[in-house]
Parts: C-alpha cells; structure tokens; sequence
C-alpha cells in the first residue's frame, strides 16, 4: 500500500541523459578563469558558489517561457544533480508537505527523497512550478509520460511521529 501512496510524477519531455562532472568554485574571485582551469566549459552560478560542467547539451535542450523572458528547465545542482523544474504548480494548505520519492525500477535516474513545505511550493508556484532534483548515474532516456518519481502528501504531525517512537523508546529502556 505504500508504493501506492500519493502521485507519480511523470517525465513532461523526452531527454537523454548523462551523468555530470561539477566542480564546486566557492569563494573563487575569478570562476571563470577557475572554471577554464579545470577544463570546464559552463559556469553555473547557485546561490553563493559556481558550478563548473562540461558543455553538455540535454542541460539546454528544454526550456520554457517566463514572465523574465525563457529558462532552463535543467538547472546545475551540485554533486552531480540537477533541478529538473516540471511545469506544473501544486496548491498544498499551510502545515502540509509534499515528500519527493524515487521510484523503483528507474535505472541510472536516481531521485533524492525530499521534502517540499506549502511555502515553498506557493514561492515556486509563483516563480516556475515544483522542482525535483534527479541525479543521472549513467546514460539514460527517458520518454515522455514516463513515471519519474512519486509525490506523497504529509502533514506536519506525520514528520515529528518519529520524535515521538523515540521519546516512547527511551522511556522503556530506562523503565527496564
């Protein structure tokens, strides 16, 4: 029944993905001569830090269009991720979260489990849509329509359940 739980998330584009060789430049003063260095053709900039990659064209092959004009729909992440921005908004009410699952069976797309709170979701609803992160691990395509990852529904009180077992847990051991 848990496999069945919440939506999967299906692929809106076919992409043919490779893995990603980043570089993290923190604090760099020049990325660009540092990313040249290291023998990298694009330069990322996230938050406080530059991520340096290999020219590689799935990372531009999808965009879509914006109030700000047209946007990756691929975005360097770090450690070998990429944020894949979906195109669609989900509306959840205050004290829920969406929780990001990988699905079984994905081969070499690999989905780091997260969780998205109804702040965030309503910032980029406003912005671009929900985002996930996926980590290619080795070739792979994937078509569109294809189940990419599962989404669950949780409230607030399902995420501090497990502070609960354990305050439950320490009381009996020291009952023993």
């Amino acid at each position: 029944m848990g496999k069945e739980l919440g939506w999967e998330v299906a692929s809106p584009v076919d992409v043919a993905f490779s893995p990603l060789d980043q570089i993290e430049l923190d604090g760099v003063t020049d990325p660009e001569a540092a990313g040249r260095a290291a023998n990298r053709t694009e330069l990322w900039q996230r938050e406080k830090s530059h991520l340096a990659v290999e020219k590689t064209s799935w990372l531009h092959l999808h965009q879509f269009s914006t109030a700000r004009g047209w946007e990756n729909m691929f975005l360097v992440n770090g450690a070998g991720s990429v944020e894949w921005r979906l195109g669609w908004a989900a509306e959840i009410p205050r004290g829920y979260f969406l929780l990001v699952l990988p699905l079984e069976g994905v081969a070499d797309l690999e989905v780091p489990v997260g969780i998205l709170s109804s702040t965030v979701l309503t910032r980029a609803s406003q912005e671009h849509g929900v985002s996930i992160a996926v980590r290619p691990t080795a070739p792979v395509n994937v078509r569109r329509g294809q189940p990419i990852a599962r989404v669950v529904l949780l409230h607030a009180d399902s995420l501090q359940a497990r502070g609960v077992n354990d305050d439950l847990a320490e009381a009996t051991a020291v009952s023993d």
